[in-house]
């Protein structure tokens, strides 16, 4: 039976803080186990299921159809910087392509939140490779979180953790006891390998569980938004990229806190577990929806990105170092002389030529700002599909371009608009004129 635990704390007069030394009480959440459990769905949200079901199947279509080099690594990077920016770890597209190639040069400009946010690619990465297919086991949960921080001990948790707040005594959420974490990880895991519920109720199920659960002591928002994605690869809903969920949490971050608070009910009743499970899964297929309509756009921005690139190479021979390097860009968007020698088998001279024609045909530009006295250069163009993806940097400053042309049709995000005292609600929503889930009449 869920439940909220009262748990009283004795005194320690060793203690490091004043309350540890005062003593307390805090609660802690003990979840109900999914795999004997029974979902009773409201029709309206077996209805919404099918609908986002849909859409995702015409985004994965499209993606088979049309699988672009430049898609699949651009829309990891954006979803994997603002996966990290909810946990507060925040850096900008460039920032983060410069951590990935490691420019020695440039080691003055890394920032360590950049090098968190490249271990996060690596986590959403793995997590699409090892999660998308097959039966999910322990190994491959705690090698994600190895990847994303792997100065922690290998295994889930075995003390209390809790999140917000200074101590336990005052978090906002606080996790079930260490002893019990490895027994509700064997239920996901069973839940994650027998369900035959929806692969977007599952998706939603699984991550609620694991952030309730929190069976690290760290990391478990980024890991457990990376299930997510493995989930959608796992049912052939989405190969070939990811959808921009954690932008969508990322835009109504109160809102993503506030479904998850829903999901923990109080209660042993099937109708308490009902209400709060439906009333979670209405606001979690709102994000998916509004987040699958943002990844169709991306689609249509990154297919013009590409047209671009090679009518202004057209006339360059398809096996020169040119076009493999363009090949390099959807990966790396800022590249240095010495990296692209490295990459193409060329001499550092020869590099520079390439970079040089590239500049030319306004695919690269010499790094700016403080970038701007290194040997770097950038491909705008995929940096800005990364800002459009991830929405980095300070919001209410406007979008890039893409491709340097009318940005017009290729307006990723659509916000709710409805009046509210603070001002235009700013949740993602599928298209224009609609409203999120908190303001549906």
């Amino acid at each position: 039976m869920a439940h909220w635990e009262l748990v009283q704390v004795p005194a320690d007069f060793t203690g490091v803080t004043r309350k540890d030394r005062q003593g307390g009480s805090y609660r802690r959440y003990h979840p109900d186990f999914l795999a004997t459990a029974t979902h009773h769905l409201d029709a309206a949200v077996v209805e919404y299921a099918a609908d986002v079901t849909a859409a995702l199947v015409r985004l994965g279509a499209r993606l088979r159809t049309d699988p672009l080099p430049i898609l699949y690594s651009t829309t990891i990077r954006s979803e994997s910087i603002s996966s990290s920016w909810i946990e507060g770890i925040r850096e900008t597209p460039r920032a983060v392509a410069l951590a990935q190639i490691a420019e020695p040069d440039a080691a003055h400009l890394s920032t360590a939140a950049a090098d968190l946010i490249v271990r996060n690619v690596a986590v959403m990465r793995d997590a699409i490779d090892e999660l998308g297919s097959g039966a999910w086991e322990h190994a491959a949960i705690h090698r994600l979180h190895h990847d994303l921080l792997p100065w922690q001990r290998v295994g889930y948790r075995e003390d209390q953790v809790w999140v917000g707040g200074t101590t336990k005594f005052n978090a906002e959420y606080a996790g079930p006891p260490g002893p019990t974490v490895q027994a509700y990880a064997d239920d996901l895991l069973t839940y994650a390998n027998t369900s035959g519920d929806l692969p977007v109720i599952q998706a939603a199920i699984i991550h609620a569980q694991f952030e309730t659960i929190h069976p690290f002591e760290d990391g478990n928002g980024r890991v457990g938004r990376a299930l997510v994605h493995g989930i959608l690869k796992r049912s052939g809903l989405v190969d070939g990229g990811v959808i921009p969920l954690s932008t969508a949490f990322r835009a109504s971050e109160r809102g993503y806190i506030a479904a998850l608070t829903t999901y923990r009910y109080d209660g042993s009743t099937p109708a308490t577990r009902s209400a709060a499970l439906n009333a979670y899964l209405e606001q979690f297929l709102a994000y998916l929806e509004a987040a699958t309509a943002v990844g169709d756009r991306f689609v249509d921005a990154a297919i013009e990105v590409q047209a671009r690139w090679q009518a202004a190479v057209a006339g360059v021979r398809v096996d020169s170092a040119v076009h493999r390097a363009i090949d390099l860009l959807g990966e790396y968007p800022v590249v240095s002389a010495r990296f692209l020698a490295e990459r193409l088998g060329v001499s550092k001279v020869s590099a520079h030529n390439v970079a040089n024609k590239l500049v030319q045909a306004r695919i690269l530009t010499p790094a700016t700002g403080r970038y701007r006295k290194s040997e770097l250069y950038q491909a705008d163009d995929i940096l800005n599909l990364v800002a459009y993806g991830s929405e980095a940097g300070p919001r209410g400053h406007g979008l890039p371009q893409v491709g340097r042309t009318d940005s017009a049709k290729f307006d990723l995000v659509q916000r709710c608009g409805y009046q509210t005292a603070a001002g235009p609600c700013g949740n993602r929503v599928p298209g224009a004129g609609r409203r999120c889930w908190r303001h549906r009449q």
